[in-house]
């Protein structure tokens, strides 16, 4: 009856994901800015299984992340948006237990740097956002053998995170649209547990490269028009991440890659006959994200479905 409960609420939870995005959808066409801040956002995410690699055996593993774009005017030069994210692995176990979500809501303010081009839409903008990471459990954090309690130990901390996007030409195609961007996050150990010092690292740098690619027909219709249309969904989306740990990392040195460096590289394709969803492969390699599984060094190659937050 449990296993029953907690699918139907993942349903509710990812039918209202979807209803979000469809009317982000519907919104029309706006400022490159707010198209970018678009693009910049997490997509929401199911596996099927673990994948291959050093995972445990699971039944998938999801990323919810809806938001919600704050701003007062389709010209302005501040924005906002509010997610309440959270990321859920289900275990191929008895009775497919969900064992302690990662919570992470968040808030992000932007800041427009640069007037639109109409050419190529160039800009870039500042980003600040405040965030909490948590498991939702409030048992001790090590077990009576001093290993780490993954089952039901406490997992909290809180940061900032502020960075730089832009959005550079790299591919020599017209109908490709890049974005970088680059961000340091900080912990500043507030709300944080004890445990986590020395072993979390608590200032971390990270970059990522999207790369959207549309099919030529439906961008020379949009370069005609010249205007964005977030129902202009691109056939292909591929993303690259790196992250640097650093701070006192579980005893590692200070140039220690493989305790240090964390790689991620996504492929997503969207057929033409589908409208709100796409198919990705996804290849990581790094600490795990998974809140209190932070001590453990995963890598595995995924295959799933991905609604686009563009």
């Amino acid at each position: 009856m449990k296993q029953i409960a907690s699918n139907l609420i993942l349903l509710l939870i990812l039918s209202i994901c979807q209803e979000g995005f469809s009317q982000v959808e519907a919104i029309g066409s706006e400022s490159s800015f707010f198209s970018a801040i678009r693009a910049n956002q997490n997509e929401s995410t199911i596996t099927f299984t673990q994948g291959f690699g050093n995972l445990d055996p699971l039944i998938f593993e999801a990323v919810i992340e809806p938001y919600f774009l704050i701003r007062t005017s389709r010209d302005a030069v501040w924005g906002a948006t509010l997610s309440p994210a959270m990321k859920l692995r289900m275990y191929a176990e008895e009775s497919l237990p969900v064992r302690t979500p990662s919570y992470m809501p968040h808030i992000t303010f932007y800041h427009h740097l640069t007037h639109d081009n109409p050419d190529r839409l160039q800009l870039s903008y500042l980003f600040l956002t405040l965030a909490h990471h948590s498991n939702g459990q409030e048992d001790e954090f090590y077990t009576e053998d001093g290993s780490i309690n993954y089952t039901s130990g406490n997992f909290s901390t809180n940061y900032f995170e502020f960075g730089y996007f832009f959005n550079p030409q790299v591919l020599p195609f017209q109908n490709t649209n890049e974005y970088f961007k680059t961000s340091v996050e900080i912990h500043p150990g507030i709300d944080t547990n004890d445990e986590l010092k020395g072993r979390y690292g608590f200032v971390r740098w990270h970059n990522r490269l999207k790369i959207y690619r549309f099919s030529w027909k439906r961008w020379l219709r949009h370069a005609e028009q010249k205007t964005i249309s977030n129902s202009k969904i691109p056939m292909w989306n591929a993303v690259f991440e790196t992250s640097w740990i650093f701070g006192n990392k579980d005893g590692a040195k200070a140039f220690e890659f493989s305790k240090r460096l964390n790689l991620m590289a996504k492929i997503a394709y969207k057929p033409p006959k589908i409208h709100d969803v796409s198919f990705f492969v996804k290849l990581y390699s790094g600490e795990d994200y998974y809140n209190i599984y932070f001590a453990r060094r995963i890598s595995y190659i995924q295959v799933g479905l991905q609604a686009f937050a563009f």
